[in-house]
């Protein structure tokens, strides 16, 4: 199989160097009164079910994916975490940097505090509007700022939803895509190469504030689970919440699976194997998937690589060796934002400045 870049399976803490800044407000493990708990996981992970089930406690409002965080987060240092924009991102970064410098005392650590505070204005409006104790955002893709959202809002709740990463792939492929379009996964690329390694990295954190749950214990045993994550979020236990009804559509969220039942099914832990068996370029995807995340990932998961490989070789098609690759379906990550003509100058002109003071 052609390679694609390897995971990164480096912690949080470790990354943190990488793509963030300041954390002033991290305030390691303490005792403290949840409003707002967010739900992180790779798409198609089971987020829909939870947040279905959550919110069904007449303590709990929970509206739906927010996205909320991602576009505040990224106005902090945003070409450092490869954010997109009509403008240039990296001028940008560099003029709001010097004027945090010259007009704030704390400087970027400030601002980071003031658009936390922000949110939290946000979310509690939103919470007190809907009469509830806790308000749950459900954004699958806050997998990219699990620690950010620990920093800028720090007495926040986290669940961290795992799932079979093999039978995630197969529902995106079943849900959203067209497996006879060349390169039909690009744009669910970061979804399946770096949230994994993100999540795991999240569970590795020692913080009160987070709790991982897999999703395959989710519909296994629901009430044991949902009774924890209760506790956890700091409301009365109450019995019966994976007997959802009928649940509300959304406009992002699962679009199918969930409106199916009517409360938590473990009917779904084997699908993707039946997916497999029935189409070689299926079954050829999801093996050359569990092959990219490696054993050493797979583990921190939660998922045995050995029997997962079992499961597949026990369902193999005929014809997977003429099956496209997992590489030719996921295209390469779009190259890092160039810097702008206007930055370079400024660069080479304070360089000469500096050789001239020098002198």
């Amino acid at each position: 199989m052609a390679s694609l870049p390897a995971i990164d399976c480096k912690t949080e803490k470790q990354r943190s160097g990488d793509d963030q800044i300041h954390h002033p407000n991290h305030v390691g493990k303490q005792s403290v009164t949840t409003s707002v708990c967010f739900i992180v996981s790779q798409p198609r992970a089971g987020s829909t079910l939870l947040q279905t089930m959550l919110g069904g406690h007449p303590d709990v409002y929970a509206p739906g994916e927010a996205w909320l965080m991602l576009p505040i987060v990224h106005a902090i240092a945003g070409s450092r975490r490869a954010v997109e924009s009509p403008y240039d991102q990296c001028l940008a970064d560099d003029a709001v940097g010097e004027f945090l410098r010259e007009n704030l005392h704390g400087g970027w650590s400030e601002f980071q505090t003031e658009l936390g505070l922000a949110a939290q204005r946000l979310y509690e409006s939103a919470r007190v509007r809907a009469g509830a104790k806790v308000l749950i955002d459900k954004t699958p893709r806050y997998y990219w700022i699990i620690e950010d959202l620990l920093s800028l809002i720090p007495d926040c709740r986290i669940i961290v939803l795992r799932r079979n990463p093999l039978a995630v792939l197969s529902s995106i492929m079943e849900t959203w895509t067209r497996p006879t379009r060349v390169g039909f996964l690009k744009d669910y690329r970061a979804d399946l190469l770096e949230a994994p390694a993100r999540l795991a990295a999240a569970m590795s954190i020692r913080d009160e504030r987070i709790r991982s749950l897999r999703y395959e214990d989710l519909v296994e045993d629901p009430d044991s689970c949902l009774r924890d994550l209760q506790s956890f979020i700091n409301v009365d236990v109450v019995d019966g919440l994976q007997h959802y009804g009928s649940a509300r559509r959304r406009a992002y969220g699962d679009p199918k699976g969930v409106h199916q039942h009517q409360s938590a099914k473990s009917d779904s832990l084997e699908k993707y194997l039946q997916r497999a068996a029935e189409r070689a370029t299926t079954w050829r995807l999801i093996d050359d998937y569990r092959r990219q995340l490696g054993p050493e990932l797979l583990a921190r998961l939660g998922y045995d690589d050995q029997i997962l490989r079992q499961q597949l070789e026990g369902v193999k098609p005929i014809g997977t060796r003429l099956a496209p690759s997992l590489v030719s379906q996921v295209q390469p990550r779009p190259a890092e934002p160039r810097r702008s003509m206007i930055r370079l100058r400024r660069v080479m002109a304070d360089a000469v400045v500096r050789q001239k003071r020098a002198a």
